[in-house]
């Protein structure tokens, strides 16, 4: 009895011990859920903005009510997707915001990189961006 005891207790232990785990944290993973929405813009900052000189303008950015895209010249860089494509993922810290200011960070995993933003309403067609280097600001309005 205590053979069969032991052979039991033994063939669990071996079992247990075998066990495969995916916690391998050498290999880059992006944990983040298909569905996570990172950005929350408030409403009056939703569409596209850009400068203007009057005879020609340029388009710089786009606010959904789930994403934040950078649009400078032809080319289109969804924030949402760049932190989906990251292969560590990322985060945005968007704290509580005011209903003349827009503020988010966007933080790519495992890279060290923070991006700054922010923004605030002048008008109903008018916001500015601040410029974190010279902590100026710059009008931007709506297309």
């Amino acid at each position: 009895m205590k053979k069969i005891l032991f052979t039991l207790a033994f063939t669990t232990l071996v079992f247990v011990g075998c066990s495969s785990s995916n916690d391998d944290d050498s290999t880059p993973t992006n944990q983040q859920p298909a569905t996570t929405q990172y950005f929350h813009p408030p409403t009056w900052i939703q569409g596209t903005w850009g400068v203007t000189n009057g005879t020609t303008s340029n388009k710089l950015y786009k606010f959904t009510a789930d994403d934040f895209i950078l649009t400078p010249g032809n080319t289109y860089q969804s924030m949402t997707e760049s932190i989906k494509a990251h292969p560590y993922g990322g985060s945005v810290n968007e704290p509580v915001n005011n209903t003349t200011q827009y503020t988010f960070d966007v933080k790519f995993n495992n890279s060290g990189t923070v991006q700054h933003f922010e923004f605030r309403k002048v008008s109903a067609t008018q916001i500015q961006l601040k410029d974190n280097n010279s902590n100026t600001w710059t009008d931007l309005v709506k297309m």
